[in-house]
């Protein structure tokens, strides 16, 4: 065997009927009513003789960097490793629970929220108690597309390419996957549902291999369903889009290339992230445009006023230090594979740029933690921008800067090269 050790955990995260349900607009209490399919915390660990290595995939909408900061400590603690070994990604699906403070998108259940760090730890001790000798191999493979972008209304600009990671043990097969498409299938149905990447990870698992999935750099990227009605998406759509997966890893899986000799690495930096922060007149019109151009949605004006108070309470502390500190960026490396972890939803453009040729990169959106869109410089120049300018409004309040993704990415680079085999 390779000296490579792999190990697999899993437990529910499925909340109780009641709770908010996160996204799709404004004040709509989105009560769960019902469960379409269960949400779950997986988990691999890894270990190459020295300290391990724990990729946690959670089916949420997000956390807050201090709520993934909690998970990833008591992981670290419990695994006798480093927190910048433990990686904890969010699915991003819709129609999960309210996960992370977003004024507006749905009330956290402060209970729920505390279900799971044990949920979390027991999927991570698990997956360590059963590690076994493994063979690594990976597949990077373009395949038909789930999602389009959303900005130009067609598929430029959408990252094709499914990427695979597969350990093989006497216990078993384990695949990590991920591909960027927001998790937004169902539109604003009030079950719960791992929306399609749960629907991806069971049709992989039917083979009889265990699967965890990890969101990519899906910022402006949507599921192609929408382009023919949004938000009317159904449980057959999630079935194709998990069948399309499916069928795509077990071709990537026979064309995989071994790597041998698999050692592991890690490195994380915390940076600070440049804000915008508006004057008092400029407050007063984004909240009045804000009413106006989202007016077809129920709470729209509710949520302008609130914001508009917000903004004008935070204005002068945040002009003072007009940044987010303690922003994580993290890579790892699997063999010569690289994860390069953001906690943020970026465009798609921000992984192309970072994921060269045949380099086998996997851009990971959502992970240890949340502070909103990172959008392309570009976006910015466009004054109402959903994604630059409105978006903002549900987290820290102000937009970020327009060199917020080349901070992002030269940040990145550095830490990739560092951990580079």
């Amino acid at each position: 065997m390779s000296g490579l050790r792999a190990g697999y955990g899993e437990r529910l995260l499925t909340p109780p009927l009641g709770v908010d349900l996160c996204g799709y607009g404004f004040y709509l209490d989105r009560k769960a009513d019902g469960v379409r399919d269960d949400l779950a915390v997986r988990a691999l660990v890894l270990e190459d003789g020295g300290p391990p290595l724990a990729i946690v995939a959670c089916d949420l909408i997000g956390l807050s960097v201090a709520d993934a900061d909690g998970l990833r400590n008591a992981v670290a603690a419990a695994l006798r490793t480093r927190p910048a070994r433990v990686l904890v990604g969010c699915s991003h699906t819709h129609s999960g629970p309210a996960t992370q403070s977003m004024p507006g998108l749905g009330t956290v259940d402060p209970r729920y929220v505390a279900r799971l760090k044990p949920a979390v730890l027991a999927a991570a001790e698990e997956a360590a108690a059963g590690l076994a000798d493994a063979e690594f191999r990976r597949a990077f493979q373009a395949i038909e597309p789930l999602g389009y972008n959303r900005r130009s209304g067609d598929f430029r600009g959408i990252d094709p390419v499914l990427k695979a990671l597969f350990f093989k043990s006497r216990e078993g097969s384990i695949v990590l996957f991920s591909y960027a498409c927001h998790a937004v299938v169902l539109g604003r149905r009030t079950k719960i549902s791992a929306d399609w990447p749960g629907a991806a990870v069971r049709a992989a698992e039917a083979s009889g291999r265990r699967a965890l999935f990890l969101q990519g750099f899906c910022g402006d990227i949507d599921p192609v369903t929408q382009m023919n009605g949004w938000g009317e998406g159904t449980g057959e759509d999630l079935e194709l889009y998990g069948g399309i997966v499916a069928r795509r890893l077990e071709k990537a899986e026979a064309a995989a290339e071994r790597v041998a000799g698999p050692t592991l690495d890690a490195a994380e930096t915390r940076i600070a992230l440049p804000l915008r922060v508006p004057g008092r007149p400029e407050i007063e019109r984004r909240a009045a445009g804000f009413a106006r151009a989202f007016a077809r949605f129920p709470g729209a004006a509710r949520f302008a006023a609130d914001w508009r108070r917000r903004a004008l309470r935070l204005r002068e502390r945040a002009a003072r230090s007009p940044r987010i500190e303690g922003v994580p960026i993290q890579a790892l490396r699997i063999g010569d594979a690289r994860l390069l972890a953001w906690p943020a939803e970026p465009f798609a453009a921000a992984g192309l740029g970072l994921r060269q040729a045949r380099d086998p990169l996997l851009p990971v959106g959502y992970a240890n933690g949340d502070v909103g869109y990172i959008p392309s410089r570009s976006a910015f120049r466009d004054p109402d921008d959903y994604a630059a300018w409105c978006a903002p409004m549900f987290g820290a309040a102000f937009p970020f800067a327009p060199d917020v993704e080349a901070v992002l990415a030269r940040e990145s680079r550095r830490l990739l090269a560092a951990v580079k085999a």
